[in-house]
């Protein structure tokens, strides 16, 4: 039962947000090198990067973190700079998820 709760309570404040990563020169390198400073935050549950699209998505808890910390960190640690993607798509978080039913 408590892992249930558990469980539930992760999904809650759980969010999606994918990013245009630029500078990046190799699919190995630069790729690793992104998803060891990204998912070194805490908060980040899983970071993808794709170099062939240049696009980063990264599974966060929304309670401690959010996309302008993952911008700054990437653009502070790295060479690489990030922006949102421009969103046609369903909101994010859970709760964004549930009201837009409505």
């Amino acid at each position: 039962m408590r892992f249930l709760l558990v469980l539930s309570l992760s999904f809650l404040f759980s969010a999606t947000s994918n990013f245009n990563v630029e500078g990046m020169m190799c699919g190995v390198g630069c790729v690793n090198k992104i998803k060891a400073h990204i998912g070194s935050l805490d908060g980040v549950k899983t970071c993808d990067v794709s170099f062939e699209k240049g696009i980063m998505t990264v599974e966060y808890d929304e309670q401690k973190i959010n996309d302008k910390l993952i911008m700054k960190t990437l653009s502070d640690k790295t060479t690489y700079s990030c922006s949102n993607v421009k969103k046609d798509e369903k909101p994010k978080g859970f709760f964004k998820r549930i009201f837009s039913w409505f």
